[in-house]
């Protein structure tokens, strides 16, 4: 009966030892696992604050763009180059005289 004993212990042993070396590789692939898992949604965190930022900076852009294609539009209207014009202080033209060279008339270098 020994024997028997015996053997039946060293087999319970056996599948003891294979279920805790089974059960601690297991936990080890879990924490890998939860490991990649942070890692990554970490990742995708940080991705998304760095889209976020250039999101901003690029409505930031676009507005400060049209801010300054409106002060170009002003500085290029009408009104104002009359009034600078005013300024120069330059004769008005008056009637313009074209003349007529005639039908074969050309320039010559």
């Amino acid at each position: 009966m020994t024997t028997r004993q015996s053997s039946r212990s060293t087999s319970r042993m056996k599948k003891l030892f294979n279920l805790r070396t089974f059960n601690f590789t297991l936990l080890l692939v879990l924490i890998a696992a939860g490991i990649f898992y942070v890692a990554g949604t970490s990742d995708l965190a940080i991705q998304g604050y760095a889209l976020s930022d250039l999101k901003e900076q690029r409505n930031r852009l676009s507005d400060e763009n049209q801010k300054l294609e409106l002060k170009a539009m002003t500085l290029s209207s009408y009104s104002l180059i009359s009034g600078k014009i005013d300024n120069l202080k330059m004769v008005a033209v008056g009637e313009i005289e074209y003349i007529n060279g005639g039908a074969g008339a050309m320039a010559k270098k």
